[in-house]
């Protein structure tokens, strides 16, 4: 007899308890195994996500991890690899998509959430490059590979070509630093500077450089925190002061 009717009710089953529980409470299994129902249609994913987490230890490091060492894993061909290593586009395309009701830094609760919310849970090292009108709205947004960054440096070009075809009358850049502080490092401040003088050239200014890290948001500009994050650190460091 199929086994179909038994995985499609399991399936059934983990969707109510997702949402009725919400994805945060369940179980790293479960939500991974959530996650794949969409990318195999059929069939008992279960194995599969024990798999995923005995080898990449959580949902972050499954999704940031090259499509290439996702088919090492047995149940895992090219194509789904693939749909896998693209699902932080698509949480990348949810954040971005939420900036076009053009975020002002008039709020600035407002986009620190949005800044959080985009760089806080990143593995991997992102800059971003904000454009900004008089305003002070949000324009566009451009991302780059900070690992090619360091390698390889900006392109002056790059943005001289964003200031000119977005009429920016300033720019505000921000990276994240994975599982480390958000106090910026040499290197930041000398790329903060660095693109600070280049784009006077245009008559444009930058507002500031934020680096968000496991422990808040950091602005270079006034050189200190901008906002703290709740951590296990954070909190005890709080108890024992009092």
């Amino acid at each position: 007899m199929s086994d179909k009717p038994l995985h499609n009710g399991h399936r059934e089953r983990l969707t109510d308890l997702i949402m009725n529980c919400g994805i945060e409470n369940v179980s790293d299994i479960q939500a991974v195994e959530f996650v794949l129902t969409y990318i195999f249609p059929r069939g008992d994913v279960n194995p599969l996500a024990h798999r995923l987490i005995d080898q990449f230890e959580n949902f972050g490091n499954i999704v940031d991890a090259n499509y290439q060492d996702l088919m090492k894993i047995k149940g895992i061909n090219e194509r789904s690899a693939k749909k896998i290593s693209l699902l932080s586009e698509i949480f990348y395309y949810y954040s971005s998509s939420k900036m076009r009701k053009k975020l002002s830094l008039e709020n600035k609760e407002e986009f620190y959430d949005f800044l959080e919310e985009l760089l806080r849970f990143k593995n991997t090292e992102n800059l971003f490059v904000f454009a900004i009108d008089h305003s002070f709205h949000i324009l566009q947004k451009r991302r780059y590979d900070l690992k090619q960054v360091r390698e390889v440096g900006i392109d002056p070009l790059e943005i001289f070509s964003l200031i000119h075809s977005t009429r920016a009358s300033s720019l505000l850049i921000a990276h994240n630093h994975p599982n480390g502080t958000a106090k910026p490092s040499k290197d930041d401040s000398d790329a903060f500077l660095y693109i600070e003088d280049l784009i006077k050239n245009v008559h444009c200014s930058l507002i500031d450089s934020l680096v968000v890290g496991n422990d808040g948001i950091y602005s270079e500009k006034k050189d200190g925190f901008v906002r703290r994050f709740e951590t296990l650190d954070n909190i005890i460091s709080f108890i024992s002061s009092k």
